[in-house]
């Protein structure tokens, strides 16, 4: 049976609506609205109508009596061209759309011009919030004009004026995480293939990597700390002259994935095997890294996905509320492969 046409030529109506549905239009209204308390079979009725008149609230009237626009913007440095970083821009869109919001996103590519244009832009078309969303962990310097509506920011942090809540990953549990499968393996001496010395992720997994060796009543040795660049070729050369001295280590904790494949490029290199001579951790749980190569990388992942959709779930929060936003510190997961034994009989 086709659609019944309204009367209403151009436009159906909440009118419309429940002269089919056999309700009136104030009934129509908190269906569509989902406020008062309408019996099932009655919103059954009016959806029904709904569908069958392909009726469409009008949204600009109804934002304008709330004074909200439903659209909230996110800006970012380099997610929404990264399919690594990406994850997060997904946890916020979905979030959005469940909640009725749309998401208005700008990719700056690193460029501030770019990033103060798109904030202006966003604000005249007065969105009802921000997100500030960034590639790696690290300081931001807030956009001006970020002050005027809800904002937070995203695997980055502020440390001057003003000072934004912010959702970042969890890395001192992560660095406890990794430590913590080789030591459950049986390991004692364990190396940390780290990043730069200045980078904050790296700061606090090795905090945590240290911390995880006080909980288990073993002593960090300071030979067994390096500094790498996060590059596949520096934990190569790293791990190709501690796994060459006297007493090598039987297990690697690597900064990245890309760390860990380095390191597992030195150790077949010079004859050991993995997991059976040398166990190797990772971190980010990278797509095409961690789960490619051979053996599988045991790695922590990063929440990416949580972290987007927790960020637009506390700034709609604050929208609502009226209250300023929270922010929080999400963990990542250990992901349990092939690259973690315990270690050789010697």
């Amino acid at each position: 049976m086709p659609p019944r046409k309204s009367p209403n030529l151009l436009k159906p109506t909440m009118k419309d609506v429940g002269v089919l549905a056999g309700v009136s239009q104030s009934t129509v209204s908190h269906v569509v609205n989902r406020t008062g308390k309408i019996p099932p079979e009655t919103t059954k009725r009016v959806r029904d109508a709904i569908r069958q008149l392909g009726f469409r609230p009008n949204d600009t009237a109804r934002n304008l009596r709330l004074q909200q626009s439903k659209t909230f913007g996110l800006i970012t440095d380099r997610i929404a061209t990264s399919p690594f970083g990406g994850k997060i821009l997904l946890g916020a869109q979905t979030y959005a759309w469940e909640r009725g919001y749309l998401l208005l996103v700008v990719d700056t590519g690193l460029d501030a011009d770019i990033e103060v244009a798109a904030v202006d832009a966003m604000l005249s078309r007065q969105v009802d919030g921000l997100l500030y969303a960034s590639m790696s962990w690290r300081e931001v310097d807030a956009p001006g004009g970020v002050s005027k509506v809800p904002t937070m920011l995203i695997n980055a942090w502020s440390a001057r004026e003003p000072i934004l809540p912010s959702v970042v990953p969890d890395e001192v549990s992560g660095g406890r995480l990794a430590a913590r499968v080789v030591i459950s393996a049986g390991h004692r001496r364990i190396a940390f293939l780290g990043g730069p010395d200045d980078d904050q992720a790296r700061i606090e997994r090795e905090r945590g990597f240290r911390e995880e060796h006080e909980a288990s009543g073993l002593a960090v040795d300071p030979g067994l700390i390096h500094t790498g660049d996060y590059h596949v070729d520096s934990a190569y050369r790293l791990a190709i002259r501690l796994l060459t001295e006297p007493n090598p280590p039987s297990a690697l904790v690597c900064g990245n994935d890309r760390m860990a494949l380095g390191a597992t490029m030195a150790a077949f290199s010079i004859g050991l095997r993995v997991p059976a001579d040398l166990s190797i951790v990772g971190y980010d749980d990278q797509e095409e890294i961690a789960d490619q190569i051979t053996p599988n990388l045991t790695t922590v992942s990063i929440p990416h996905y949580e972290m987007g959709r927790t960020a637009a779930e506390l700034l709609i929060k604050a929208i609502d509320t009226g209250k300023p936003p929270a922010g929080t510190a999400i963990p990542g997961e250990l992901i349990l492969r092939d690259s973690v034994a315990p270690p050789a009989l010697t």
